[in-house]
C-alpha cells in the first residue's frame, strides 16, 4: 500500500486475512514456505507500463551516447535539440495542473 513497489494491497491484505478466517493459527504451523505474491491483472499492466517506459527511456539514452561517440558535436546538439522538442510537449501534456 506504501512506497514505489506496493507489495500489499487491499487485494493481497484481504487474501491473507481470509486465511487466518479459515484457518487460524494453523496458518503459521502448517506453512513452511513463503507466501507467493500473486499480481492482479491490474498490477500486471501497471509492470508492464513501467517496463514500457523504462525500456523507452534507455534507448534513448542508448542513441545518445551512440551519436555523442561519434564525435560530431553538430549531429550530437541535433539529436539532443530534436528529443527536447518532441519530448518537452509530452511533458507539458501530463503536469500537474
Amino acid at each position: 500500500m506504501y512506497g514505489n513497489t506496493k507489495l500489499l494491497t487491499a487485494d493481497v491484505w484481504k487474501m491473507f486475512q481470509e486465511m487466518f478466517e479459515e484457518s487460524g493459527f494453523e496458518v503459521y504451523e502448517s506453512r513452511e514456505s513463503v507466501i507467493t505474491f500473486v499480481q492482479t491483472e491490474k498490477q500486471k499492466d501497471i509492470e508492464n507500463r513501467r517496463l514500457t517506459v523504462a525500456e523507452l527511456t534507455e534507448r534513448v539514452r542508448d542513441r545518445y551516447w551512440r551519436v555523442e561517440e561519434m564525435g560530431n558535436v553538430r549531429r550530437t546538439e541535433a539529436y539532443i535539440s530534436m528529443l527536447e522538442s518532441s519530448i518537452n510537449p509530452i511533458i507539458s501534456q501530463f503536469e500537474n495542473k
